[in-house]
C-alpha cells in the first residue's frame, strides 16, 4: 500500500514528506534521511503490488535497479542504494532540485540552439555509459531530463522501463511508449531494438527543444503523414543541426517489423504470376499505401516483392486471409 506522510522506514533511517509521481510500474516519494538530506524512494506501485506475477515485477525491478546503480556519470541520477522495506524492493536515489526541460520550454518557450546542445550533448554522454552497461532507457523525453537548479546541467531519470537488450536479437519488450518520443519499433511489442532505439528518442528531444513541439508520432509518420522540420517551425536553427535532427529521428522510418492488414486488388498476369497491385486501405497497423510490382506465389495465397518509395528500396510481402 501507497506510503504515508511521516511514515518511516529502514528502522528510521528515511522519512516520507510525500509523493512525487506515479508511472504504470513504479512509485516515487520525496523523503528525508537520518542527516537531513533529502532524497528519492522509488518502489513498485499498488497496482503492480496486486498483480499475480508480482515476484516476476518484482525480481525484474530488482535486477534492473542493481544494474542501473552501475551507470554512473554526471548527467544520470544517482542511486545510493537498494533496500527491501517489508516485502518490496526500494531504489533511495539523489533527489535534484529544479525543473524537467518540458516544464522549462512551457514556462520560457523553445531554447537557444547553444544552450540545447549543450544538454543533449550531456545526456547523450549519459546514455553512452547506459548502453555500454547493456541498458536501454526506452523513454528519453523533456519530461525525464532535470535542469539543475542554478547550473547549465543536465540529468537524466526515470528509469522505470528501462530494460537490458542485445544487439540485433528479436526481444519481447513491454509496450510503453511516448508519442512523439518513441520509435516505431516500440510500437510493436516484438521487434529489435538498441542503442539507436534511444538515439530516435534524443533526436526528437532535440527537435522538442529547438520548436517547442514534439514531432508526428512515428506510426503516423510510417504511414506518409505529414512531418514539419525543424527548421520549417524555427528558421534560427542551424542548416547542420537541422540536417543532424532529421538523421537521427528518420532514419529508422522504415523499421517496422509488426503485421498490416490491407485490403488490395490489382492485375494478375496468368503466364508469369506478375501482378501489379494497389493498396486500397489499411485495415490495421501501419502502412503505405501506394502501388507495387510483386509475384503471385504458387497456391495463390501470398505475395511478395520489392517496392521504392523517396526513402530507398523495401521488400514487402502479403498473405492472403481467408
Amino acid at each position: 500500500m501507497a506510503w504515508a506522510l511521516r511514515q518511516r522506514l529502514q528502522g528510521g533511517k528515511y522519512t516520507i514528506e510525500q509523493k512525487l509521481g506515479e508511472g504504470g510500474f513504479g512509485v516515487t516519494y520525496r523523503a528525508w534521511d537520518n542527516n537531513g538530506q533529502m532524497i528519492v524512494i522509488k518502489t513498485l506501485n499498488d497496482n503492480v503490488q496486486r498483480r499475480p506475477d508480482f515476484a516476476k515485477f518484482q525480481q525484474d525491478f530488482l535486477n534492473e535497479a542493481l544494474r542501473l546503480a552501475k551507470c554512473s556519470h554526471p548527467h544520470i541520477v544517482k542511486i545510493y542504494e537498494v533496500i527491501q522495506e517489508g516485502e518490496l524492493w526500494c531504489m533511495v536515489m539523489e533527489y535534484i532540485d529544479g525543473e524537467d526541460l518540458a516544464s522549462r520550454i512551457e514556462n520560457q518557450g523553445a531554447l537557444t540552439e547553444a544552450e540545447a546542445l549543450r544538454y543533449i550533448q550531456q545526456v547523450g554522454e549519459a546514455l553512452t555509459v547506459v548502453h555500454n552497461n547493456g541498458l536501454l532507457h526506452r523513454d528519453v523525453k523533456p519530461q525525464n531530463i532535470m535542469l539543475r537548479s542554478g547550473k547549465l546541467e543536465a540529468v537524466l531519470i526515470d528509469f522505470g522501463i528501462a530494460r537490458d537488450f542485445t544487439p540485433n536479437l528479436t526481444q519481447t519488450h513491454t509496450q510503453m511508449v511516448s508519442d512523439g518520443f518513441a520509435p516505431i519499433e516500440q510500437y510493436d511489442k516484438r521487434s529489435k531494438r538498441g542503442a539507436y532505439t534511444d538515439v530516435y528518442a534524443l533526436a526528437a528531444t532535440l527537435y522538442s527543444l529547438l520548436t517547442g513541439e514534439a514531432p508526428t508520432i512515428a506510426p503516423l509518420r510510417a504511414i506518409n503523414m505529414s512531418f514539419l522540420k525543424p527548421k520549417e517551425i524555427n528558421s534560427t536553427i542551424s542548416d547542420r543541426v537541422n540536417q543532424a535532427i532529421l538523421k537521427g529521428i528518420l532514419i529508422y522510418e522504415h523499421w517496422w517489423n509488426g503485421t498490416a492488414k490491407v485490403a488490395i486488388n490489382g492485375n494478375l498476369d496468368p503466364k508469369t504470376n506478375d501482378v501489379i497491385i494497389r493498396e486500397l486501405e489499411v485495415i490495421s497497423g501501419y502502412w503505405r499505401l501506394g502501388e507495387n510490382k510483386g509475384t503471385l506465389s504458387s497456391d495463390g495465397k501470398q505475395l511478395f516483392g520489392r517496392g521504392k518509395d523517396k526513402k530507398g528500396l523495401y521488400k514487402w510481402s502479403f498473405q492472403r486471409l481467408d
